[in-house]
């Protein structure tokens, strides 16, 4: 489905710099924007949904390659940064999120699967799911903390122009990496659980080592959860957990996934 995916990438591009240009702008006005790039970003997801499925949906199961999974995540991220968006138009994560989606989709043009693996167990495509939910939740978490962290060095310098005067309160802000936070790591656990249950043999899989990094991650995230409740982590703290268990888990879900792909296989 090259006409899907080719479509998803113009209308996820446009949104882009739609609301790039606008957040640039003196009189920036985000909320006359929302309807324009709801219904040019629903677009883009209906035909990136399309492009998903008719490319990795075989007879025998679904392609399981690298490519494809970063193209669920990136649709999986497309979708909550469009919630978001129309639930605080102000700071839309699209700005960031869109461009990243569009660059996935091209990526996957240049770079088909490359994997023959397929699945077809249902239990194992939910455990699929909220790996891949949790993932992008934890993306986004990671996006918004280094947002954080230069709105917050430009504001302990007083250098808070340009487009960090546009951002939201820093409290608003951290609210919403802490509310990332805890949704992707409600699904990280889940989908951890799920691994457990239903994947039968790790090491025959290739999957130990994503199995270890993924247990880090999230031993990661628990410390700064638990860190926020107990002490009141904030800011640079939260910043520098955030960007360590996402680390990890990148090294769980694309690096162990390059190492199967492109050398042990090779």
């Amino acid at each position: 489905m090259a006409i899907a995916n080719a479509l998803a990438f113009l209308l996820y591009l446009s949104s882009s710099v739609i609301l790039i240009r606008d957040f640039v702008k003196r009189d920036h006005n985000a909320n006359k924007l929302a309807l324009p790039i709801g219904i040019l970003t629903t677009l883009a997801l209906l035909f990136h949904a399309a492009d998903i499925y008719f490319t990795m949906k075989f007879a025998q199961g679904w392609d399981l390659s690298l490519m494809s999974m970063l193209s669920i995540a990136a649709w999986l991220m497309a979708f909550i940064a469009m919630l978001a968006g129309l639930r605080s138009p102000v700071a839309h994560p699209g700005i960031v999120v869109y461009p990243l989606v569009a660059l996935c989709l091209m990526f996957r043009v240049e770079a088909p699967g490359s994997s023959q693996q397929t699945l077809s167990d249902p239990a194992l495509e939910w455990h699929i799911l909220l790996s891949l939910t949790a993932y992008a939740l934890l993306a986004l978490a990671a996006m918004q903390s280094i947002i954080l962290a230069i709105q917050e060095k430009q504001l302990r310098n007083k250098h808070a122009g340009g487009w960090v005067r546009k951002l939201p309160p820093l409290q608003t802000m951290e609210k919403t990496l802490f509310q990332l936070l805890y949704a992707g790591f409600i699904l990280l656990t889940l989908g951890l659980i799920t691994g457990f249950l239903f994947v039968d043999n790790f090491v025959a899989q290739h999957l130990a080592h994503k199995t270890v990094f993924s247990i880090i991650a999230w031993l990661v995230f628990a410390g700064l959860l638990w860190g926020r409740k107990q002490y009141g982590w904030r800011s640079q703290t939260a910043v520098k957990w955030t960007l360590s268990g996402f680390g990890f888990l990148l090294l769980a879900y694309v690096g162990s996934k390059l190492v199967i792909e492109f050398l042990i296989k090779s």
